[in-house]
């Protein structure tokens, strides 16, 4: 059900009943499949009988109506995918996490300001004691990956030890990579805890379409964070082949943030 929090301005809202809102925001009918949403936020008093909104949520239904940057953040971890991210409007900015198996999100408002410090806390960003390793840079393609990935898939084991072996082994046997990167892709791998990807959308200056940034980041746990500059983000469906560039940087915490950082525009966009 969707739920208003008054004290902090928060609301936890579906996909369904944001589907519901921009019906009614632009004056269009509710369709059948949003007839139960549409129930729920009047039950919840999100809605009136004459289907009127309430007050407090003018400015987040304003800025999905008509955003003026839109940040997707993906994370995957072993509960699976959530989807994440910001809305900024004319006039105000929200940020929305998910939590693993549900459907509704939780909408927070922030200040452009501190957009940035709202992002590192939706991916977990966090100062890590790793160090940069013999070969911080690996460079192969993504034939690799999908080898060392599939074989651990295949391994009836929750040993790291017992596993680098043959998933090593399958990495070698798909992309011909050697130490010391063949080493450190391998438990890069076995390490895995997640991995996040943010893509920041805005209208481009000319007024001609949308620039997109991206970028993706592999959490590995006591082995760091890892960059994928290759293939770089925004990918496009079909796009990543078996032989496509693989490149994984490392990055401390300090790195990521400048990251992020250089995602968003200088000057902040308007509709």
């Amino acid at each position: 059900m969707p739920s208003h929090d008054s004290a902090r301005d928060r609301f936890r809202l579906a996909q369904a009943h944001l589907g519901v809102l921009g019906c009614l925001y632009s004056g269009e009918a509710v369709p059948a499949e949003l007839r139960e949403a549409h129930l729920e936020l009047r039950e919840a008093g999100f809605l009136a009988d004459d289907d009127s909104a309430m007050p407090e949520l003018a400015p987040l239904v304003s800025a999905l109506a008509e955003p003026v940057m839109v940040v997707n953040i993906e994370v995957t971890g072993p509960e699976g995918i959530t989807g994440n991210g910001a809305i900024v409007g004319n006039d105000s900015c929200y940020v929305y996490e998910t939590w693993p198996g549900e459907i509704e999100s939780e909408y927070v408002p922030t200040d452009l300001s501190t957009l940035v410090w709202s992002l590192a806390r939706v991916v977990g960003l966090r100062e890590r004691d790793a160090k940069p390793p013999q070969a911080p840079v690996i460079h192969t393609t993504m034939a690799a990956m999908d080898a060392g990935f599939a074989e651990l898939g295949r391994l009836n084991t929750d040993s790291t030890s017992e596993a680098a072996e043959p998933v090593g082994a399958a990495i070698a046997e798909a992309s011909g990579l050697a130490d010391p990167e063949l080493t450190i892709l391998t438990h890069l791998l076995l390490q895995l805890t997640g991995n996040w990807r943010i893509t920041v959308a805005w209208p481009n200056a000319e007024g001609k379409g949308t620039d997109v940034h991206g970028m993706a980041v592999l959490d590995c746990g006591p082995l760091g964070y890892w960059v994928r500059e290759r293939p770089a983000e925004p990918i496009l469906p079909g796009q990543v082949t078996p032989d496509s560039e693989l490149r994984l940087v490392f990055a401390d915490a300090r790195e990521l943030w400048d990251r992020i950082v250089n995602l968003i525009p200088d000057e902040p966009p308007s509709s």
